[in-house]
């Protein structure tokens, strides 16, 4: 195999040349020559296309061949960014000989990479040392010709950010510092994933001074990645760079400010387009204060603010057209409209913003989500005219309040799908950067925002339900020397980890915040946590023994971002159940403080695991706080606090029933009644009852009475608080003789359990009625209702207020439970009265009365200033009510207590009161405004407020046909 490139080529993309030939030592064993030649011999190229695979590259208005070839087609190439062709010239000697054309350098560099993509090769294969599939020759086929599309969004790439201790650290253990060293592998992950656009490390870094000098910047332009600084960077200059050339005897003065230092500033920024402004860049414009905070302060009114940045916004078009190039329109620019600057860019009712002013006509206006990966504000139909476009700054990591979250990954690909695809479809198109942080354990993520961002046409609004799909090509392509099974057991631990500590970031993360027993919903999570541990770890012993090559990538990208967030949730539970154990008295509460402080162990070991994996090429990226914030930072953070329990001096015992919170010890002084409810569900055939040690002294029970028909896994035993400390009875139910007691489908048995301090009673009702209702009906058999979104009876296509068709559609996976349901196009706003689309739930209540209807909805933000985010519910189809899932003062940052529980629990509800009937209910819901998710309704009696649980009660009984 060889590579034929004119020495005019770029030298980025001689560069890029060379590492796919390496790509291709990976794969066959043996490495291409690349030969650089003067000019292209056409004749030689055919001598050695008979002997062998030979590749030309050529990048058109850059290459004099290209240019005199009538038999390349680049008719279609022409006026396109970042395309490539793939052709084959020649019929003769067929797919011997390929031509790999670009519209541009970029173009050029794509098609490079698409051979290595064809052939096995992972965007990781640097980055993470992923081992491709061997084969043993290079073969191409003519129908592997092609004409690539244009990128959906012009501008992509990602952030680093906050980056220390963890990437500061790395980049100095291996390269000395955020160095050209440093960021050449980063420039090669960034184009691999079909990225143009970079934000460099700038909490302590200075990009344009650490390459050392411009060494940074200039590969980056040779390799052709399009350069920017942060939200709050303006002029191609670091916020760390003035930290470090002020001074009051400095040319650039003392103030970060734009009044009082008006002549250093501009100097300031003067100096950096000069320096800077010859490489190709997005030049962020505009102006906030030092260290990511307002430009003025607090006694600024908002039009001194709004005219403060004005004058800026003037002030850096004169310098850009001065330093840069006089025509704007050949340089890009963009603003970041992030927190207080959004304000400033829409006004209020007596200021007139920034928006359609003159110093933004041609300038990209990046609007932002809420830091945890919520979009704020999106254009109306009127604002996608802006000539500049639009751009969304995105966040998988993130430092500030109301926690932060910067350890490992714990964004969620149907999340990241349902955002950006809303704001693809509102426009949002022409730029888009999300905030990786550390970058490492984030590849995952990364991948799918760069593909979709790529080609939205394949993954966007069009494909629902793609991310598991997703995943496993995903998978393939990275693992592609596993068998099916292991891919498969792969890509179930991506999408469990991220779907399990995305409900609850591990920052965030406290001991009560699953509860410990209602529902059963710690000991559920814990399960969960068990399987996915379990399966990652068997995998990483396989592979150590078996392919000990793979065992790298499976640790980075696999591994330990799933054992560290699993480990750290595991922790958290075994707390919780610590302290619900130990206000109880049960000796069991201890065993769980000794699982929990092994957690606590565990945690250290897997970090120190994945900083010495492939010879420490991850050391320091583990290195974040991640446990027990009780602030916005790591300040002040806390490990559980965890309790022991005293044994008695007497022999007892406490029964509870699993999933509720009620405990009895039998005394007959106080209340020694029990229910287990759930047979009330008629699906339900298994509950169960536990009984715990209070003393280290030996404690009996037996079972001295119980319907015929209750079945117990223990009549009778032994807890001795040290080797049996718990014992849970399973409750079954003999059907044959429960027939015989029902009375209408229903019956009520009894249990008389004798323990150490007096009986206890656990009355058993059983709900075992035949209910012949329309399919999804959900029955009130326990004295409430719990709906999952997409269990719907009915789903009505409908229209929105331009007369366009509207339908809702069920996301696969999405939310906290299950799934939910959006209703499409995304943009789309719609009249509940007048054809809207709808989904409609029936429920059959006991008695007519006066209930609540709580609905459980995404924390999404509304769409525009005017803060709605509507829907509307009607009952029986006589009560409409337009309803908002914000009130009219919601706001969103810090010390904003509603949003910040909506972002930290990763739902939002709102309880609305309804009147039903007996018998058959009806509940409609429409869509009103965009943004609107619903992933389940819960229905219950006024004032019966149901058990607390971080989850939400778990679905009832509903009518399957």
């Amino acid at each position: 195999m060889k590579f034929i490139i004119e020495q005019s080529a770029y030298s980025g993309v001689l560069k890029i040349a060379g590492k796919v030939a390496h790509d291709m030592e990976l794969v066959t064993g043996t490495l291409p020559e690349i030969r650089v030649v003067e000019t292209i011999d056409l004749e030689e190229v055919r001598s050695s296309a008979a002997r062998e695979l030979t590749i030309i590259v050529a990048t058109m208005g850059h290459s004099r061949w290209l240019d005199a070839q009538k038999n390349i087609p680049t008719e279609a190439l022409k006026g396109k960014r970042e395309c490539y062709g793939w052709v084959f010239p020649d019929e003769t000697l067929r797919e011997r000989l390929l031509v790999i054309v670009g519209s541009d350098k970029r173009g050029t560099i794509y098609g490079l990479f698409h051979l290595s993509e064809v052939f096995g090769v992972s965007p990781f294969v640097n980055w993470c040392h992923v081992v491709p599939v061997h084969r043993d020759e290079i073969r191409l086929s003519t129908d592997m010709a092609c004409i690539a599309k244009e990128p959906s969004v012009e501008y992509r790439g990602f952030f680093i950010n906050d980056e220390w201790p963890a990437f500061g650290t790395w980049s100095e253990y291996h390269f000395g510092g955020p160095n050209a060293k440093a960021y050449e592998p980063i420039f090669e992950l960034l184009l691999r994933l079909k990225g143009n656009y970079l934000w460099p490390a700038m909490w302590s870094a200075r990009f344009e001074d650490d390459g050392p000098g411009l060494l940074n910047a200039e590969l980056a332009d040779e390799y052709g990645v399009i350069m920017g600084m942060s939200h709050h960077e303006p002029c191609l200059r670091q916020g760390e760079e003035y930290k470090y050339l002020r001074g009051k005897d400095s040319i650039y003065g003392d103030a970060w400010n734009f009044k009082t230092n008006r002549e250093g500033i501009i100097r300031f920024w003067e100096d950096g387009l000069k320096r800077s402004g010859k490489f190709e860049n997005v030049i962020t414009v505009g102006m906030r204060g030092e260290a990511d905070t307002a430009i003025m302060g607090k006694g600024a009114t908002l039009a001194d603010n709004i005219e403060l940045l004005r004058d800026v916004l003037r002030t850096q078009r004169k310098l850009i057209r001065e330093n840069v190039n006089e025509d704007l329109s050949k340089v890009p620019r963009m603003i970041a409209l992030y927190k207080e600057v959004e304000a400033f860019f829409y006004g209020d009712e007596t200021t007139q913003g920034l928006i359609g002013s003159k110093e933004l006509y041609d300038v990209i206006l990046m609007l932002c989500d809420d830091n945890y990966g919520n979009l704020r504000t999106l254009p109306t139909e009127e604002m996608r005219k802006h000539p500049g476009g639009y751009g969304m700054y995105y966040h998988f990591d993130y430092h500030g309040w109301p926690t932060s979250y910067e350890w490992i990954n714990s964004s969620y690909l149907p999340k990241i799908w349902e955002q950006m695809t809303q704001a693809y479809d509102f426009g949002v198109q022409k730029l888009w950067i999300v905030n990786v942080g550390d970058i490492a354990t984030q590849e995952f993520p990364l991948s799918f925002f760069m593909d979709l961002a790529y080609d939205f046409e394949r993954w966007g609004t069009t494909a629902p339900n793609t991310t598991d799909a997703y995943t496993r090509l995903w998978v393939k392509r990275q693992f592609g020397r596993l068998s099916e099974v292991q891919q498969a057991q792969i890509a179930d631990i991506l999408t469990d980890y991220t779907r399990m500590i995305h409900k609850c970031r591990p920052e965030a993360l406290r001991p009560e915040t699953y509860h410990a027993a209602n529902y059963r919903e710690g000991s559920r999570v814990l399960a969960e946590v068990g399987r996915v541990m379990q399966t990652a770890q068997d995998l990483y012993d396989e592979l150590e023994r078996d392919a000990p090559e793979i065992l790298p990538a499976y640790v980075a990208l696999v591994w330990y971002p799933a054992m560290g967030t699993m480990n750290v949730l595991k922790l958290q539970l075994l707390s919780g159940m610590n302290h619900y154990l130990a206000e109880i008295g049960a000796l069991s509460a201890n065993d769980y403080a000794k699982e929990a402080k092994a957690c606590l162990d565990a945690d250290q070991k897997i970090i120190e695991q994945y900083h010495r994996s492939d010879d420490a090429r991850w050391y320091g990226m583990g290195l974040s706080q991640h446990i027990g914030f009780t602030n916005w930072n790591e300040d002040e953070c806390k490990n559980p606090l965890l309790m022991q329990v005293l044994p008695l001096q007497k022999p007892t015992i406490i029964a509870t029933v699993d999933g509720t919170v009620q405990h009895v010890e039998g005394s007959p002084w106080l209340n020694q009644r029990m229910t287990i409810s759930d047979f009330l569900n008629p699906e339900c055939r298994c509950a169960s009852i536990s009984l715990y040690s209070r003393s280290e002294l030996p404690a009996s029970f037996r079972v001295i009475e119980k319907a015929e028909w209750i079945v117990l896994s223990a009549m009778d035993g032994t807890l001795d608080g040290e080797e049996h400390k718990r014992l849970t009875i399973d409750v079954t139910v003999d059907e044959s003789a429960l027939a015989m007691a029902l009375t209408d489908g229903r019956t009520q048995g009894m249990i008389r359990l004798e323990l150490p301090a007096g009986i206890c009673k656990i009355s058993v009702p059983v709900d075992r009625s035949t209910y012949e209702y329309g399919n999804n009906t959900f029955v009130d058999t326990q004295g409430w209702i719990a709906i999952e979104a997409e269990h719907y009876s009915r789903c009505k296509d409908g229209f929105d207020r331009e007369g366009q068709p509207m339908q809702w559609k069920c996301l696969a996976g999405y939310g906290k439970t299950l799934s939910a349901m959006k209703a499409f196009p995304t943009d789309s706003y719609a009249d509940a009265e007048n054809g809207a689309p709808y989904i409609e739930y029936s429920i059959v209540t006991k008695q007519a009365g006066d209930y609540e209807a709580e609905f459980y909805m995404q924390p999404s933000n509304p769409v525009t200033t005017e803060n709605r985010l509507q829907y509307a519910v009607s009952v029986n189809g006589v009560q409409m009510q337009i309803l908002d899932a914000v009130t009219d003062d919601f706001k969103i940052g810090d010390h904003q207590p509603v949003w910040a529980r909506g972002v930290l629990d990763q739902i939002r509800c709102r309880s609305v009161p309804v009147q039903l009937e007996q018998g058959i209910n009806t509940i409609r819901v429409y869509p009103v405004t965009p943004g609107f998710v619903l992933e389940k309704i819960v229905i219950y009696p006024h004032g019966n407020k149901l058990a607390e649980a971080y989850l939400g009660p778990t679905e009832t009984y509903r009518c399957r046909s």
